[in-house]
């Protein structure tokens, strides 16, 4: 979705995410995240995986996308910012799905500017 790597204005900084998915043992899903972390906008990383599962990366906010494969069961999504878990939802209506994104830096950043812009504001 969204990248600000490359110019030097954010290189070195942002944290440490890791999107865990869990769950009804088993069950598979599949979708797609990003971490934005430079200046430019990434493609959305597409995974199919079966639960449970992890996907890390270092950035400045995370956005991800999951759909369960199966009627049955439960998926739980989980973002994890610096060791702690800043924003999780779960579904266990048939084939449903889970959508989210961490919260935007502070306001007076221009990275928070730009993404505001870009993602709609808080």
């Amino acid at each position: 979705m969204i990248s600000f790597y490359g110019c030097g204005l954010f290189q070195g900084t942002g944290s440490d995410f890791t999107i865990r998915i869990t769950g009804s043992e088993g069950l598979t899903f599949s979708g797609h995240y990003a971490i934005v972390v430079g200046d430019s906008l990434p493609d959305p990383i597409n995974v199919r995986g079966t639960a449970p599962a992890e996907y890390k990366g270092k950035g400045v906010i995370a956005v991800c996308f999951f759909r369960k494969l199966t009627e049955q069961g439960t998926i739980k999504v989980e973002i994890v910012k610096d060791g702690k878990t800043v924003s999780e939802s779960e579904t266990s209506i048939p084939n449903g799905f889970v959508s989210m994104k961490t919260p935007l830096p502070e306001k007076n950043m221009i990275i928070a500017q730009l993404l505001r812009k870009l993602l709609g504001g808080e």
